[in-house]
């Protein structure tokens, strides 16, 4: 959208150079992130699972708490130093309250989200209590899939005007989305490989101490 909407060069403008660290540095920060989120998925389950056994609702109220306090010391008062394009800073904290304060809308969006943000937290820790935490991280990737095909959805129902269209990356997508879905099943004990001495299902063999029999879900 930004590129459609920015004025053609003229004839005797040079074509402006494309600046490749952004999709680098976006690339970075998510492998980062997915890393700090792997950490705090078996965080959760070894204080669930392990001599303390804290209780679900506990950890979620006690990673609420700290989130809120870490946003609140350290991300804000870093979003107001840094030069950004929210009145010369990242965000602006009195431009944010004085929208939230005069937009019942923003208001109505805001309190859904962390009603939604809560409930998604609280079923993650559940599922990482009831299972795993690699039960938890292989459902998180059913998000983004049920995410694009929304998007999809939404694109065909406004005839072009918002979502995202059917094109040749969507392909590679779908590809992802068959190899997570065997991947998930194969972990399940759900399907055996064929390569498996037997016939045996590689997770419930002595190799892998029998995972599969420990981390199936009955649900699948």
């Amino acid at each position: 959208p930004m590129l459609a909407e920015a004025p053609a060069p003229s004839e005797g403008d040079a074509a402006p150079a494309a600046d490749s660290s952004g999709p680098l540095a976006g690339i970075a920060l998510t492998i980062a992130g997915t890393f700090c989120q792997s950490l705090q998925y078996v965080y959760e389950e070894k204080v669930m699972a392990g001599d303390v056994q804290a209780p679900p609702w506990l950890l979620i109220g006690m990673e609420g708490f700290f989130g809120t306090l870490l946003c609140t010391l350290v991300v804000y008062p870093i979003a107001q130093i840094a030069p950004g394009p929210d009145h010369g800073v990242v965000e602006s904290l009195p431009n944010t309250l004085l929208q939230i304060e005069h937009s019942q809308a923003i208001q109505q969006m805001a309190l859904g989200f962390c009603v939604l943000v809560f409930i998604l937290n609280s079923f993650s820790v559940l599922v990482t209590f009831m299972l795993s935490s690699v039960w938890h991280a292989i459902l998180d990737n059913f998000r983004p899939i049920t995410i694009w095909m929304c998007n999809l959805y939404i694109f065909h129902a406004t005839d072009g005007a918002h979502g995202e269209s059917w094109n040749s990356g969507s392909y590679l997508q779908l590809l992802g989305l068959g190899v997570m879905l065997y991947g998930t099943a194969v972990y399940n004990g759900s399907v055996k490989l064929p390569w498996s001495p037997d016939g045996e299902n590689l997770l419930g063999s002595e190799l892998f101490g029998g995972a599969a029999s420990r981390m199936a879900s009955p649900a699948l």
